[in-house]
Formats: structure tokens, C-alpha cells, sequence
């Protein structure tokens, strides 16, 4: 590799990286305060500066040159540096004791690194008033116009809803002469903006300008002034709330007089390498009673009793390794019904897991399947990162529902509102545009209607033009791409085709989104077979997104069937006759889900679950148990372990599983952006010998106005009972949708389909445009939905 030295120390660089980046992989420490990993370089704070071979640069936004010196600390720098800290200090208000960020405040870390001990600096200070936004505090007063949010709202979110807006404020002029031109430019900037909160539609539950801002001025309003930062104790897990896994960080103190109670006050990220969504940030404010239950002889005689036990998608690796080994000596059945699709799909194609770093190398995404909004938030920032930081990149977004939240993110994305059930056809066209062998799209182009080609207009031999000059020959007319017939009838219309096909043909690397609609889709099967086939294609790289937290993990463990609606049953962390799940304590000391045994929640235990790159990840405790727990069961039935940990190191190698115990999970990314967290499972991509079939006409187009998904951060449980979380459990449309029915939000209105009744308030989502409702799936206890998509009636409640 290339290298350059930087204060005499040989560091290498790979292609692309910035000096920044560079030296950060090396463990070279250069200053910075407003840049933010893999997201477009602001240079606001100008802390990075440095000389290459002499000349003044910022290190964010270089690129290294092989075999230059790099200089970070020569004279002139340090004082300018140091320069640039007296100026963020100016009218900087002195509530360090009282503020949420000191303790980890990088004003205060950066003030004592450049030896900050002197004030030559002054300006007027102006009356900068407070502003508020979905679930964050900002106080314009403690801003040091970083613009971190704006970035990290923009270039890892995709929603652009803050800006640097310009404010009336004193300026510095008085000291531009005698000042250098960066410290001034920093000081100058400073003085002339606030950020603003520019949306066109309200921000709910994201949070993660929270966690970029390197002061206080941006804090989570429920945190402000009930712990300070320097007391609280950080603890490392996994959300399991979708199949993302993501990295948390539970930070914790005790909340009694004693100091045996401990209480999560917030949950941070490790925002350099993994934004989070609201789900993970927010709802950690339910838990299990401590004390757990008593009644285990009635839970294992339910076990014994049982002819199925139902699972919940995110039941962890541990218990759904436990209840395999019971089922084998009870006999009952494992059920639930999106994950018996999923390891349906997985017998016929199972593929390559890739990382989330291979998905932002991409030059064209496309996802199918799947409404990433509310079904996969990290891969809706991977893919708005991708789109925001790589210029030419571009993502083809295909489904039955509009989504507005993903058409705004860039004008490199092209939308396919497609029919209902014609997820076959639309990967139909996907693969023939790639160029991809398979017997499946046979049919598809026999669909072709192809125009005759236009005849050219002959010329009189010898003819002359005007200027006596022969005139030139006629060309043929390009002939006119086909139309597929087959395409046209799903919504897929030529042009759009062609774009498509246009975007595929240039790109150098694809990631192909499958997602869970595609597990239950009548063609499932046939759609596996079609993957399997464009698998080979060198440049494509198809990722699969599980239907829950830890469907990857349940399916590689559990023999799973198909519910045959015995009872009695046992439901786990899901419905059943039995129930056993955490009661979801909230912050009150209310029990928010009446089950029958108590099992810890997921901030409680020591166990394990994949995400979706294949990745086995751990879970840690935040907040005590003490009671019984799914480990004390399965000793009932001769199994040894005290603890779920204890079983960790034993799921089956023949699955993938390397036998790693808990302990030795690590969790954490390094500086040169390396993937530290947990193992990958050591799978094989299975090869079939069975080819896919003709991809089949759709009889009709079918027409619906509902949808039935979970609101953004709407997953399970935990999600709906939180307290914390601003949207909640309900029947959502679009606001024109809303305003033409004569309804307001929070008005109760029932959903009809032959006889059944689905009941809930009705609320606005800014990202739907079209007269679609879209239900909570946990309000569907009667059946409304035989399908996703449905038509059906509505009237007022």
C-alpha cells in the first residue's frame, strides 16, 4: 500500500481515504471536531489543518499523495488551533457543572488540549432563543456551529431536516485584521448562524443529532438536568428490535438513595460507524419486574402439555437453541408463520451474508420487497449514506406503496409503484436488465411488442444540396426499445424500464434488497430459484433482510412448521395459551403486558442473536434479574445450565455457529472502520440443481387501500408499550388522505373485511401520498388481513 509520513511516522492509506482517515486508521491522532465519519467533510471547525510538504491543508478533505510528509503540530498550527478554541469559548455559557454533556463534552476536551488558558476575545452576546424538534433540545446558546446534525441528518439519515441558517448576531469584525484568516473564518462563522430546523414535515424519533453533538447544545429533552454524564456507567449490547442488531450503548446509574437500583437514563451509539434508529435510542424505558415469577412447575407442565410452542421472531439464540433440544424430547411443534416462510426460502436459496459495508460500495441499489422505513431503518441510512457520499450512485425503489421519505433522500432514485404481487416480475426485469441467465424471464421477453423498424428516405443518386454540395446518405433511425407487455401490466412502464436498464448497464457493482413480503409471496419458491440464478452474476450482491430481530438465528436453530392450530400451547415472547414474555415494567411500576411466567427483557439478559450481515452478536445486561428465567425451565428437562450464556459456546457448528462462548463476543468497531462485533456464521451458499420456472403473468391487477405494517419504530412488544417513543400503535395515511375523509388525528375508526373488525386511532405518515391506510398488525386480533394488502371499509368507531 501507499504511505505518507505524518510528524515523521509512516502511515499507509488505501485508495480514497482522506489524510483524516488515514492517520485515524493508524491510530495518529489529528484534532477534529465537525467531521464525521464516511459523511461528506463541512470543514467548519478547521481544527484539522495541516501542512503537506509545506502548504496549508485541512486534513478532512485532502487526499494523501504517496511518499509526503505530513506535519500536525508545527508552531504556527498549535497557535492557531488553540486560537480557534478561545473563539468557541467566547460567551461560551459557564454551566459545565449543570450540563449534560460535561464530562464528555469535546469543548471542554479540545480547551485543555490546546492549553487554553486565557481569554484575548470578546463580542457582544445576542439573545439566542431555544427550539425544539421531535425529541431534542437545542440550545443556540451552547452551539458552536460544528453542524455535526446537519451532516449527520443529511448524509447518514437521508431526511436533511436541519440547516445553518443565518442569524443577526454581533460579528468579530473588529479583530479581522489582526487575527489569521482560519481562526477568524471559524469565529466569523460562528457568529452568523444557529441551526434551524427546516423540514417540510415533522421529524419523529430519530435522535441521532443528539448523539453527533460534541457540546450541549443538542440534548434528549427527557435526560436534561436528571443525571450528569460522568456518572453514568456505559454498557455495550445489541437491539433487537429489527434484524439490524445494532450496536448500543445502555448508560446507566442508580436511581435510590442506597445505589442498588440502577435505571437506563439513555442509549447512545457509536455514531462514527452506526447510527441508530428511535427504537434503539428511545424505548429502553420498559423491563421486566425484577423478581421475575415463581410458578415454574406450571410453566414446564405447559411445556410437556403443549402440542406447539409458538415463537416470537426475536426470542434469542440461546432460548430458541433450548426449545429445539425440548421439542425433541416433548414432541410439539415449533411455529410462526413469517419465519417457516423465511426458512422455506433459505432451503432453496441461501446466500453469501455480506456486510453493510459492501452494500455502500455499491453503484446501483435496488430493494424489493420490502418498505425500509419501517421494516430495516439502518439499511435506509446505508443506502441514504451511499447516495449522499458517492456521487453517481443511484437506488431503484420498488413497491406497491409510495414512500416519500425515500424519494426525497437524493434525485438519483427512481420509484417503482408496482402492482400487488408482481414482486416476481418486477425481479424479472431486474435481472434480465442485468443481463442475468435464467430460464424464469423466458416469458418475459416473449412479452415484447416490437415496433417495425422506421424505413429510411431514399436519395436521388447525385443529388445536391443547395450549396452544390452532394448530399449526405440517410441514416436508419435507432430502432425503438421493446415494450414488454408483461411490464406494462404491472405499472412498470418502458421508459422506466430503459432507465433502469440504462442505470444497471453502467454499474460497476450492485446490491440487490430481498424483503420479507418476498418470503410469503405466493412465488416465493420460484423468486429463490431466480436469486440463486443472478447469484452468480459477478457484480451483484444480494442481501436478504430477515422478518424479525432474530429470524437468521431462529431458523438456523429451530425446526420450524407450519401452524396447524393445536392447543394447547405455549407462546415465547409471542401469543399462545401459555404465555411466557417480559410484563414490560414502565417507568411507574406498571406491568404493560400481562403474561403468565416472566422472562427478563432483552437489557436484562446475557445471550446472543444474528443480524442481518450473519453476524452472531451479544446481548449484556444493563439492568438486574434476579428471577427464573428460560434457563431454569430447560433444566427441568435435563439440561444443565444455570444461565443462557452457558449454552452460547454450544450452538451447533453444523449451522454455522463457531462455539465461541458469551465472554469472548467482542462488540465494537475500530478506527479504520473494521467490524469488530461478535463472529460471522460460517455458512456455505447452498447449490440447487433445480432451475427457476417461466416468471407467470398476473391474472389482474388488484387494487387496495390498506397496508398492513408497523409505524417507523414500531417493531414488537417493547416498541408498542414504550411511553418513550413518540409514534405509536394505530391506523396511519397520508394527511390529504386524512383532511379528504373529514377525520383528525387521534380520531378512532374501524377497518371492515367480511365480518372482522380492526379498531385504532388514525394517524398522519408524511411519507405516504397515496388514499392508503396503514394498520398496526398488532391491532389485527380477527383476521381483517388475509394478506398485506387488502381493500377494505371503513367508517368511524
Amino acid at each position: 500500500m501507499p504511505s505518507i509520513e505524518i510528524d515523521g511516522q509512516q502511515v499507509e492509506f488505501s485508495e480514497g481515504q482522506t489524510i483524516l482517515e488515514a492517520a485515524r486508521s493508524a491510530g495518529v491522532y489529528i484534532p477534529a471536531i465537525c467531521y464525521l465519519s464516511g459523511c461528506s467533510p463541512t470543514v467548519a471547525c478547521k481544527m484539522c489543518m495541516v501542512e503537506v510538504e509545506g502548504k496549508r491543508v485541512y486534513a478532512c478533505n485532502t487526499k494523501p499523495k504517496a511518499n509526503t510528509k505530513v506535519a500536525t503540530m508545527t508552531p504556527a498550527l498549535v497557535a492557531e488551533r488553540q486560537m480557534i478554541m478561545q473563539t468557541y469559548d467566547v460567551n461560551h455559557p459557564l454551566e459545565c457543572g449543570v450540563c449534560d454533556k460535561s464530562g464528555e463534552c469535546e469543548l471542554q476536551d479540545m480547551t485543555h488540549r490546546t492549553l487554553v488558558d486565557r481569554q484575548p476575545f470578546s463580542v457582544r452576546d445576542d439573545l439566542k432563543p431555544f427550539a425544539f424538534w421531535a425529541q431534542a433540545s437545542y440550545d443556540p446558546n451552547l452551539c458552536i456551529m460544528c453542524e455535526r446534525c446537519v451532516t449527520t441528518c443529511s448524509d447518514n439519515i437521508g431526511d436533511s431536516n436541519l440547516k445553518a441558517s443565518k442569524a443577526n448576531l454581533h460579528a468579530p469584525d473588529k479583530f479581522k485584521e489582526s487575527m489569521p484568516k482560519d481562526p477568524f473564518s471559524v469565529w466569523s462563522r460562528k457568529q452568523k448562524g444557529m441551526i434551524a430546523f427546516v423540514g417540510d414535515t415533522p421529524c419523529y424519533d430519530c435522535g441521532e443529532c443528539i448523539a453527533v453533538c460534541p457540546v450541549g447544545a443538542i440534548v434528549y429533552k427527557d435526560f436534561s438536568y436528571k443525571a450528569n454524564a460522568w456518572e453514568l456507567k456505559h454498557i455495550d449490547s445489541t437491539c433487537m428490535h429489527c434484524a439490524a442488531g445494532c450496536l448500543l450503548d445502555y448508560q446507566v446509574r442508580h436511581f435510590d438513595t442506597l445505589g442498588e437500583e440502577q435505571k437506563i437514563f439513555r442509549v447512545g451509539n457509536d455514531f462514527y460507524h452506526n447510527p441508530i434508529c428511535g427504537a434503539g435510542r428511545f424505548a429502553f424505558d420498559l423491563h421486566a419486574s425484577r423478581g421475575g415469577s415463581n410458578n415454574i412447575e406450571q410453566a414446564v407442565q405447559k411445556f410437556k402439555e403443549a402440542k406447539a410452542v409458538y415463537v416470537g421472531g426475536d426470542i434469542t439464540n440461546e432460548e430458541a437453541y433450548l426449545i429445539e433440544q425440548m421439542r425433541r424430547i416433548c414432541g410439539f411443534q415449533i411455529h410462526n408463520d413469517k419465519l417457516y416462510a423465511f426458512q422455506e426460502f433459505l432451503n432453496t436459496f441461501n446466500p453469501v451474508w455480506h456486510d453493510l459495508a459492501d452494500l455502500k460500495k455499491s453503484s446501483c441499489v435496488l430493494s424489493l420487497g420490502s418498505r425500509l422505513k419501517n421494516e430495516a431503518p439502518l439499511l435506509r441510512y446505508a443506502i441514504a449514506n451511499t447516495l449522499k457520499v458517492n456521487k453517481g450512485t443511484s437506488l431503484i425503489y420498488a413497491h406497491p406503496l409510495e414512500d416519500l421519505s425515500v424519494e426525497k433522500i437524493s434525485r438519483s432514485v427512481v420509484s417503482v409503484c408496482h402492482a400487488v404481487g408482481a414482486e416476481e416480475i418486477i425481479l424479472g426485469a431486474f435481472l434480465m436488465a442485468l443481463g442475468v441467465s435464467s430460464p424464469s424471464l423466458q416469458s418475459l421477453k416473449d412479452s415484447a411488442l416490437i415496433e417495425p423498424e422506421p424505413e429510411p428516405v431514399e436519395v436521388a443518386e447525385g443529388a445536391e444540396n443547395a450549396e452544390g454540395e452532394a448530399k449526405a446518405e440517410p441514416k436508419k433511425a435507432a430502432p425503438k426499445p421493446p415494450v414488454y407487455a408483461m411490464l406494462e401490466s404491472v405499472k412498470l412502464d418502458s421508459p422506466t424500464f430503459e432507465k433502469i436498464k440504462g442505470l444497471l448497464e453502467k454499474a460497476a457493482s450492485v446490491s440487490l434488497l430481498i424483503g420479507p413480503e418476498i418470503y410469503t409471496h405466493p412465488k416465493a419458491r420460484n423468486i429463490a430459484l431466480m436469486l440463486q440464478e443472478a447469484s452468480k452474476l459477478d457484480k451483484l450482491k444480494i442481501f436478504l433482510i430477515p422478518p424479525s430481530a432474530n429470524a437468521l438465528g431462529i431458523v438456523s436453530l429451530c425446526t420450524l412448521e407450519k401452524d396447524s392450530k393445536a392447543s394447547p400451547s405455549v407462546g415465547v415472547r409471542t401469543k399462545g395459551d401459555f404465555v411466557i414474555d417480559s410484563d414490560c415494567v414502565d417507568s411507574d411500576g406498571v406491568a404493560q403486558n400481562p403474561v403468565d411466567f416472566i422472562l427478563p427483557s432483552f437489557s436484562q439478559m446475557e445471550a446472543s442473536m444474528v443480524n442481518l450481515e450473519g453476524r452472531v452478536l451479544a446481548l449484556r445486561p444493563a439492568l438486574a434479574y434476579e428471577g427464573l428465567d428460560f434457563a431454569d425451565i430447560a433444566q427441568h428437562f435435563g439440561f444443565y445450565g444455570e444461565t443462557l450464556a452457558e449454552y452460547t459456546h454450544e450452538l451447533p457448528t453444523e449451522k454455522g455457529f463457531l462455539g465461541v462462548a458469551y465472554d469472548d463476543l467482542t462488540n465494537f468497531y475500530a478506527n479504520d472502520k473494521s467490524n469488530h462485533r461478535g463472529y460471522k456464521l460460517n455458512t456455505s451458499p447452498k447449490e440447487s440443481t433445480e432451475e427457476s420456472q417461466a416468471i407467470s403473468p398476473l391474472e389482474s391487477v388488484r387494487e387496495f387501500n390498506t397496508y398492513l405494517q408497523f409505524a417507523e419504530t414500531q417493531f414488537n412488544t417493547h416498541t408498542l408499550k414504550s411511553q418513550n417513543l413518540q409514534l405509536k400503535e394505530g391506523i396511519y395515511t397520508s394527511k390529504a388522505h386524512l383532511e379528504s375523509l373529514g377525520l383528525e388525528e387521534g380520531t378512532t375508526i374501524s377497518l371492515k373485511r367480511e365480518g372482522h373488525t380492526l379498531t385504532g386511532k388514525v394517524y398522519i405518515d408524511h411519507s405516504l401520498k397515496s388514499s392508503v391506510f396503514m394498520a398496526s398488525p398488532s391491532l389485527d386480533t380477527e383476521g381483517v388481513f388475509a394478506s398485506p394488502f387488502e381493500t377494505l371499509e371503513w367508517e368511524r368507531a
